[in-house]
């Protein structure tokens, strides 16, 4: 049995009242934590533009593109809300996945609207496509950093596929084409955090993923077919995508290991490899006080994923997208300003801050690195011009599962996103929504309440 294969039967199989509840509620909170990175990602002039493209250059009545609560076709909208979802840099992450929410939540959402698909059936969506993404990102992910490839185009096509076609209740054929045929479209490069100027596709990428996952399942519901060796064949994906060989044990314990649950939600802006500087520098600042300009000199010892490549480290990024990818800047902003949102970016080059880039050391923390990715967290020691030492021991970062975010920390993070759209009443009954998805027959409602043209209470 070729894996594609054995993917599609698992995917469709997969039954709701065999997943652990810890498994269903995270895929609740991902939802939940999705819609609110994507209504923020709304209010930036990129995703302005991501959804004016979704809206006359996909047109259609069959998807709602966030925030505006137009209406496009199923790709215009999982394209759109895929780009608006990633801008921010505030959706989901995994060690061994990266970014897998934003290709499939707005893929799951587009198809949902116009399959009808239950609460239910969308939560085990989800879920089986989180198990596809990470098994095979971890076989490949190496591979791809040392090639430039980005794994939301690559890895992301097949999860957004996946869970595509199971929200629209396909049989096992149909499953096996659409992944089939998303192997042959899943592409994209890293090239833009070495970029200095206008560059959008660290967004694009991820709705890259969630339009072609689409589309995978349009041409196979259309009758076309792609190859039942697209992953596991000699010239298959893991060949093309990795190093040409994979484990095929990791996929024996599919419907037992549910694997969402580990992934992790993001507190701050900027790359995930930066928080637990972020973490630590917060955590300094509310145990003493000082300003920053009282820091003399900065050391972070922490994981060699955290410092390369090279831009991670780079004193002097070229612009405010590339450094909200560097352990400088925003370990710097963290210790300047107290927090790290997606909009405290536009302070990356105040004078301050660029003073505290260029006093601040990284090397290798010798216990993480041996733990990594099992730990993913860092030492920080500041010491000020009175000479006096402050020192953080963090052995993960906020919202891994070893130190996962809390429900309030979530909805505050929603609140923070979304605040200028609408108030915290209507972020409280979207997260009531997504707690009760499983007893939902349609999501039209809460669409609806994620238009900022709609203010009228969702009926459950």
């Amino acid at each position: 049995m070729t894996l594609v294969r054995r993917i599609a039967e698992y995917a469709v199989g997969l039954e709701y009242d065999l997943i652990p509840e810890e498994a269903l509620q995270l895929a609740k909170w991902v939802m939940f934590d999705t819609l609110g990175t994507g209504l923020g990602g709304y209010q930036r002039e990129l995703g302005q533009k991501a959804s004016r493209f979704g809206q006359l250059q996909m047109p259609g009545n069959q998807s709602t593109l966030l925030g505006s609560g137009e209406r496009s076709s199923m790709e215009g909208a999982a394209f759109a809300n895929g780009v608006m979802v990633k801008i921010l840099g505030m959706d989901d992450s995994h060690r061994f996945g990266g970014h897998i929410a934003s290709q499939v939540i707005p893929a799951v959402l587009a198809t949902s609207e116009v399959y009808q698909t239950s609460g239910r059936e969308i939560l085990v969506a989800i879920i089986a496509a989180y198990d596809v993404a990470i098994r095979i990102a971890n076989q490949v992910r190496v591979t791809q950093r040392v090639r430039g490839l980005d794994l939301k185009g690559t890895v992301g096509t097949l999860a957004a596929a996946v869970a595509a076609a199971r929200c629209a209740g396909r049989d096992v054929e149909t499953m096996a084409q659409a992944l089939a045929l998303a192997a042959d479209m899943a592409s994209g490069t890293e090239q833009y955090v070495y970029e200095g100027g206008k560059c959008e596709t660290k967004d694009l990428i991820a709705g890259f993923g969630a339009r072609n996952g689409v589309f995978a399942l349009k041409l196979a519901l259309s009758g076309f077919y792609g190859p039942q060796g697209a992953l596991d064949g000699e010239y298959g994906f893991f060949r093309a995508f990795g190093s040409g060989e994979y484990d095929a044990s990791v996929f024996d314990d599919l419907g037992e290991n549910f694997l969402i649950m580990s992934t992790a939600f993001k507190p701050h802006g900027g790359c995930r490899h930066t928080h637990q500087a972020i973490d630590a520098a917060r955590q300094i600042r509310q145990q003493h006080a000082f300003d920053a300009a009282e820091i003399e000199r900065i050391h972070i010892a922490t994981y060699s994923d955290a410092m390369q490549p090279v831009f991670r480290v780079n004193p002097d990024p070229k612009s405010r997208d590339v450094a909200g990818l560097s352990i400088l800047v925003s370990t710097a902003l963290a210790l300047t300003f107290g927090q790290v949102y997606p909009e405290d970016f536009a302070n990356w080059d105040d004078p301050e801050v660029r003073r505290l880039r260029h006093i601040t050391e990284v090397t290798i923390d010798p216990t993480i690195e041996a733990n990594y990715p099992s730990m993913n967290g860092c030492q920080l020691e500041v010491t000020l011009h009175s000479g006096a030492v402050y020192k953080v021991f963090l052995p993960n970062m906020k919202g891994e599962p070893e130190f996962r975010m809390t429900e309030d920390e979530l909805v505050e993070k929603f609140n923070v996103l979304t605040h200028t759209l609408f108030d915290e009443k209507r972020a409280a009954s979207i997260l009531e929504y997504c707690n009760r998805l499983e007893s939902v027959d349609t999501i039209h409602a809460l669409l609806s309440a994620c238009s900022s043209r709609h203010f009228t209470a969702m009926m459950i």
